[in-house]
C-alpha cells in the first residue's frame, strides 16, 4: 500500500494502474492519496470506523476484574459487566453513548468485549456453599479420581 501511494504521488503511474500493479482496491488507494498532509506510512496506519468507547487499558481492567471475580467463585452476569463498563466510563469522565437511563453499556459493546476476551465466560451464577467451594481443591479432586 505504501509503495502504491508513493508511486501515485510521484506521478509514476495513475491510480488504476497502481491498483492493478500493487493489487489494492482503487477507491481505497485514491482515498489515501487525497490526504496530502500525511506521508504514506502515517496514512496506512490510520484506523477507520468508530473509535472505542473504553481504551484498551480500561477494557483490560474490566477483563481482569471479571476473571478475578470468577476465581473467587462469584460469576458476573451480562448485566453486571455492562453496568461495570458504564460506571468505569462515568467515573473516568469518558464520553460514551451508553444507556444513561439503564446506567449500563449496550449489548453490542458486550458482544465485542467478549469477542476480544474469550477467556471470560458470562453466565447466570448459581449459589454455592462456602464449604463446597473450600473443599474443591486440586488435592481433593486428585484424591477423588
Amino acid at each position: 500500500m505504501k509503495a502504491a501511494i508513493k508511486a501515485i504521488r510521484n506521478r509514476e503511474m495513475g491510480s488504476y494502474k497502481a491498483s492493478r500493479f500493487f493489487k489494492v482496491p482503487q477507491t481505497t488507494l485514491e482515498r489515501y492519496v487525497k490526504d496530502q498532509q500525511k506521508n504514506s506510512s502515517e496514512t496506512v496506519k490510520t484506523k477507520l470506523g468508530r473509535k472505542q468507547v473504553l481504551r484498551c487499558e480500561a477494557e483490560n481492567d474490566v477483563a481482569e476484574h471479571c476473571l478475578l471475580m470468577e476465581r473467587k467463585f462469584f460469576g458476573l452476569t451480562m448485566a453486571d459487566v455492562m453496568r461495570l463498563a458504564y460506571q468505569l466510563a462515568v467515573r473516568n469522565e469518558i464520553k460514551n453513548k451508553f444507556f444513561k437511563r439503564n446506567e449500563r453499556a449496550g449489548r453490542k459493546w458486550l458482544k465485542n468485549f467478549l469477542g476480544c476476551n474469550p477467556q471470560i465466560s458470562v453466565r447466570n451464577p448459581e449459589s454455592l456453599s462456602l464449604s463446597r467451594a473450600r473443599g474443591f481443591t486440586p488435592e481433593s479432586v486428585a484424591q477423588f479420581f
